[in-house]
């Protein structure tokens, strides 16, 4: 185990950039837009609500739209999207009153997010002590003012929660724990797209959490069955492949391949065919990266990549899916630490502002507070250039690509490379590579 840098010079910066992120997420959007606020909406814990008062109520989850008026908020009615398993575990957001749920949620997101970057610094090797604290504190405030950690805030989003099952099951295989793998299991039966993960595991030759993960997934379907069979009939029988309940191919909304290929070639939904050689293309040469990248003693930069090739192939992948860019956040500012090139530390930064919450606001009638606000980079617009338009529309698959291939570019270096980059700390001290490193 080793320990951050105790010097007031990466504090320092860090604490100033955190309150800076703390305002840009308070401040913007202005006051004409309270909607846009970062507590304004919260809708999708409420649909999560819905759910639950759904199967309490044997009303049907997938035949039409759900709704409900106990929010105090107006909502339109929106569409139920997860497995049955989710809508039992949403249940008990029943049991309390709307405003307690939305700000114990609210309090459950950021808690998992200093959680997911406490898990990440532990898989990385450093030690828990009060500087590791400190660093992991600002990382979190500066992480809210992410586009995919801002909007699953202000939307009331799960997708930190599902951050947090995977990265669990990394560190009990690290540690040998035969449990290993429940976590994205349960995750996988939350929200179909964690199952990506089964991929992972078997490529770094983790059978035996692949077959605790299918089976808690497993698991879950089958509780979905036995408690509210007419919903799983349904949902398994076809609802599950219907991405035009959620919306057309081509909004840039949607950042993964499917959504960029549709952008491309100026078509409102993706060619089933273009998107399953789309996807597998991605698939083999994310998982392939990811897996060389473990087995070189990297296994958060194998795991993060695991993860956004995951939101890349998904059918539709709102922007908010990428929380995978808060571990991406801590393995640069780790590399740069480790690496002692000045180079380096550009790294952290871009991927900041790649990924930040830009915020742009434009009248519109048709929305609430008479304004439309764009948050994140793909959602700007106005008098851009089509070059540069065509590439912030699509910034969360380029993050990917470029990832991909400076990861490859890194590896590509060879064997005694990475072995010498290991005295810096830049692989896992857990990992087999750099144990046999350390022996040598």
């Amino acid at each position: 185990m080793r320990s951050l840098p105790t010097t007031v010079w990466l504090r320092g910066p860090l604490a100033i950039l955190a309150l800076s992120s703390v305002f840009m997420v308070l401040r913007f959007p202005d006051e004409r837009t309270p909607w846009w606020g970062i507590y304004g909406n919260l809708l999708d814990v409420n649909v999560y609500r819905w759910g639950g008062h759904a199967v309490l109520g044997s009303i049907p989850l997938y035949e039409g739209l759900l709704s409900g008026a106990d929010s105090g908020r107006f909502y339109a009615p929106m569409p139920f999207t997860y497995p049955p398993f989710s809508a039992l575990l949403f249940t008990p957001l029943t049991q309390v009153t709307p405003g307690l749920m939305e700000a114990g949620w609210t309090a459950l997101t950021v808690g998992l997010l200093y959680l997911a970057i406490r898990m990440c610094l532990r898989t990385l090797g450093y030690r828990s002590d009060r500087v590791t604290v400190q660093v992991a504190v600002c990382l979190t405030l500066i992480s809210l003012s992410l586009e995919p950690v801002r909007t699953t805030v202000w939307l009331g989003q799960i997708n930190v929660l599902l951050l947090v099952l995977v990265l669990a099951d990394q560190l009990a295989s690290r540690s040998g724990r035969r449990w290993a793998g429940i976590g994205s299991g349960i995750a996988a039966g939350i929200k179909l797209t964690p199952a990506f993960f089964w991929a992972h595991w078997v490529l770094t030759g983790r059978w035996r959490m692949a077959a605790v993960s299918g089976l808690t997934f497993l698991g879950t379907v089958a509780l979905g069955f036995l408690v509210i069979p007419r919903d799983a009939i349904r949902y398994w029988s076809g609802t599950l492949l219907d991405s035009q309940r959620i919306g057309q191919d081509s909004l840039v909304a949607n950042q993964s391949v499917r959504g960029a290929i549709a952008r491309i070639a100026g078509l409102e939904m993706a060619p089933a065919w273009a998107w399953l050689i789309g996807a597998v293309l991605v698939a083999v040469v994310g998982l392939t990266v990811a897996a060389l990248t473990h087995r070189a003693g990297h296994q958060l930069l194998g795991l993060t990549l695991a993860g956004m090739t995951m939101t890349m192939v998904s059918p539709f992948t709102w922007g908010h899916h990428w929380v995978w860019l808060v571990p991406l956040l801590v393995l640069t500012l780790h590399y740069a630490i480790s690496a002692g090139r000045w180079y380096v530390w550009l790294l952290p930064p871009l991927v900041w502002a790649a990924g930040a919450n830009w915020v742009q606001s434009f009248p519109d009638t048709n929305f609430p507070d008479d304004r439309w606000v764009g948050m994140g980079l793909f959602m700007l617009g106005g008098d851009i250039p089509s070059v540069v338009f065509s590439t912030i529309t699509n910034v969360y698959p380029l993050i990917w690509l470029v990832t991909v291939a400076l990861t490859a570019l890194y590896l590509g270096k060879g064997s005694a490379v990475t072995a010498r980059l290991a005295d810096y700390g830049t692989a896992d001290d857990s990992s087999p590579r750099a144990e046999d490193h350390r022996r040598g």
